[in-house]
């Protein structure tokens, strides 16, 4: 019983040191997008409505418009943050703590240019594409950019499905994003990041691709051309164009794609990255930047 009255309070006493350290760890962590973005990650999704979708895209476009109203936007669950790396400027619009739903993470260049948009649907589901694409943006010249925060597709307490696609939800967040850049700033092209699995490929071509991009319809656009051209010079691993040299992850049912479109708008491009090249971007920072010297010349 001594030993037990001696050691207890030394316990206790390193819990409370620890407890009055940990805050101080917290906040010595460094302010960066990525940062930013994994503190924004959750596992639960619920749809927004009509009226919430008309007024984040008229924020969204005052956003490429280079004005950021952070009251409008905390009147939506989000808050509003000036973050700066590699010696540049961006606001980030992220979900509240306490009003997490799924709704995405999106970053802005300050100031705004007519450089590309990058996203990133299904970051937390196809390996690496949202860390790739934080680093890109972070590294690079982009205008904007938008990752999902909520897993492309899990199971609710309730053992139901939840379908939190931002690749194929017709009203999303991603789509008020995307419909607002092509209206603020028609010279943008919006290139998005996914991840395809070799093995699962039902063409020779398709499993032999380590890039495949596509104009989200049956023939490509100058656009999607130019970014093909580029990476299949500037990369070894083969990189192949929808529908000329590969039959497969066209993009015909992307939503974003879609949406575009119908505002008359020809700069989305679809960019597949088999797990390999995914694996070599993100710790191959001089790979990356001449992947990413690809994407940001780009223009519709």
């Amino acid at each position: 019983m001594a030993e037990n009255s001696v050691s207890q309070p030394r316990w206790r006493g390193w819990l409370a040191l620890l407890l009055a350290i940990w805050p101080l760890a917290l906040a010595a962590q460094p302010t960066t997008l990525e940062n930013r973005f994994r503190e924004s990650q959750g596992r639960d999704y619920q749809p927004p409505s009509s009226d919430e979708l008309r007024q984040a895209e008229q924020l969204f476009q005052q956003a490429f418009a280079g004005r950021i109203e952070a009251t409008e936007w905390a009147a939506l669950g989000f808050q509003v943050e000036r973050v700066t790396e590699n010696d540049r400027v961006f606001m980030v619009i992220r979900e509240q703590p306490n009003q997490r739903r799924g709704h995405g993470f999106y970053t802005f260049a300050a100031p705004m240019t007519d450089a590309p948009i990058l996203q990133a649907p299904h970051a937390l589901s196809d390996q690496h594409t949202g860390v790739i694409a934080l680093h890109l943006f972070a590294e690079g010249r982009f205008a904007a950019g938008a990752w999902s925060t909520a897993p492309r597709r899990y199971q609710d307490d309730e053992d139901q499905t939840v379908d939190a696609d931002m690749a194929h939800q017709p009203d999303s967040y991603f789509i008020a994003f995307s419909r607002a850049s092509a209206l603020a700033r028609p010279a943008r092209a919006l290139l998005q990041l996914h991840g395809f699995a070799t093995h699962k490929r039902k063409t020779e071509a398709g499993r032999a691709a380590g890039v495949i991009v596509s104009a989200g319809q049956r023939q490509p656009t100058p656009a999607a051309e130019q970014i093909a051209r580029c990476l299949a010079e500037k990369l070894t691993t083969p990189v192949l164009l929808y529908p000329q040299d590969v039959r497969e992850l066209g993009a015909l049912t992307n939503q974003v794609g879609k949406a575009l479109r119908t505002l008359g708008h020809s700069g989305f491009v679809h960019i597949e990255l088999a797990q390999p090249v995914r694996e070599q971007l993100r710790a191959d920072a001089e790979l990356r930047q001449r992947f990413g010297a690809c994407l940001v010349r780009v223009r519709p």
